[in-house]
């Protein structure tokens, strides 16, 4: 696989990377991290599994990684893909493309996050799934790229983390008991509570944290800004690594009094979450896209390509029922650990060969 004319091989792969976390931890029946640590008996089990589940805590865990690195790829080549329509088509065919876009990915999430197609609308959770929270900050990131340049984004970027920690600091809330990061109920959870009412999800607060979504993205704006720019491809690796490094000693130093918490997507979490995806990014492009070193890579560029497809199939079907046609009667012959993990193997094998399929038939469904 040579360095693609037109895209970054290094992105895809950051993107599949993101997507194969995704599928392994949460949806799909693939779940092959939790099921390969109970091989290793029950006191690692019980050890590793507190890296993949989603309560609210702080700090940092694997499978918290994930969904703001996706964010952070869809940010990334928003400086190419809008530049490129910026040459080929007027801004009212953009502006139209970029509302299309925006409402066809809420539209996704819904049916992902909110089962739309169940059609039962009276409690059915909104704002509830990343392809929503994308959409809303893909809208807001495109009319900021088109019409302003890299400085007035960085200080948009710096005023929404700050606005988002100020907001937690000086509004108080009723029941809060005086913690403004409690999981009971904190700001996010009340205006949440407030506007979505009997179609919010408990215990969420999604609609403050749209603020943090949006500078999560624009992080990787700025980093498509140095990759698919005119510099010497070492410097680039070299400007991301600062950057990367910066991020994550920023976001680290202010969770000491600003704490890194997933659920409520504090600014302390995107700076270090996004610092992370930035440092990937820099040595996926030094190792693929500058020592050419790109064939161990093939499997997640395949999830990286189809990303949103699988994405909403994993969401629609459990693939453990394909794989179990194949791999049934080999995983009973082992213990219910052993069988478990079969199965997640399975299934996402099954997964994997669906984006091969539309890999070699060049079927690329992009929204």
């Amino acid at each position: 696989m040579g360095e693609q004319t037109n895209r970054q091989i290094s992105i895809d792969v950051l993107r599949g990377f993101a997507m194969f976390l995704i599928l392994s931890m949460d949806i799909g029946g693939a779940p092959i991290f939790e099921t390969f640590t109970r091989l290793w008996g029950e006191d690692f089990a019980k050890a590793a599994a507190d890296q993949f589940s989603y309560p609210f805590v702080h700090g940092l865990k694997l499978c918290f990684i994930a969904m703001p690195m996706f964010l952070f790829v869809v940010g990334l080549v928003m400086p190419f893909s809008l530049n490129n329509r910026r040459e080929k088509k007027d801004n009212k065919k953009i502006y139209g493309h970029i509302v299309k876009r925006s409402l066809i990915l809420f539209i996704l999430g819904l049916i992902a996050g909110g089962h739309l197609l169940h059609l039962e609308f009276a409690n059915m959770p909104v704002y509830n799934n990343v392809l929503e929270y994308i959409s809303i900050s893909y809208l807001v990131c495109a009319v900021l790229i088109l019409n302003t340049n890299t400085r007035v984004q960085m200080i948009v970027t710096g005023i929404l983390l700050l606005l988002y920690w100020l907001l937690f600091v000086f509004i108080p809330v009723p029941g809060g008991g005086g913690d403004h990061f409690s999981k009971q109920m904190n700001l996010a959870i009340y205006i949440d509570n407030i506007l979505l009412g009997p179609f919010h999800s408990p215990g969420s607060g999604r609609v403050l944290s749209t603020i943090s979504f949006i500078a999560n993205m624009l992080l990787g704006v700025f980093a498509g800004q140095i990759i698919f720019g005119n510099r010497d491809k070492k410097e680039k690796v070299k400007r991301l690594f600062i950057y990367g490094a910066a991020m994550v000693l920023a976001g680290t130093v202010w969770g000491q009094f600003y704490p890194v918490i997933r659920v409520l997507w504090t600014s302390s979490f995107v700076l270090v979450t996004c610092g992370i995806s930035t440092l990937l990014l820099a040595f996926l492009y030094l190792i693929i896209d500058i020592w050419g070193y790109s064939k161990w890579a093939f499997f997640f560029v395949l999830f990286g390509a189809n990303s949103i497809a699988i994405y909403m199939m994993a969401h629609l079907f459990d693939f453990r029922l394909i794989g179990d046609v194949f791999v049934g009667g080999l995983s009973r012959l082992f213990g219910p650990n052993g069988h478990d993990f079969i199965q997640a193997v399975g299934a996402m094998t099954v997964m994997w060969l669906i984006v091969y399929w539309m890999y070699r038939k060049k079927i690329f469904i992009k929204v």
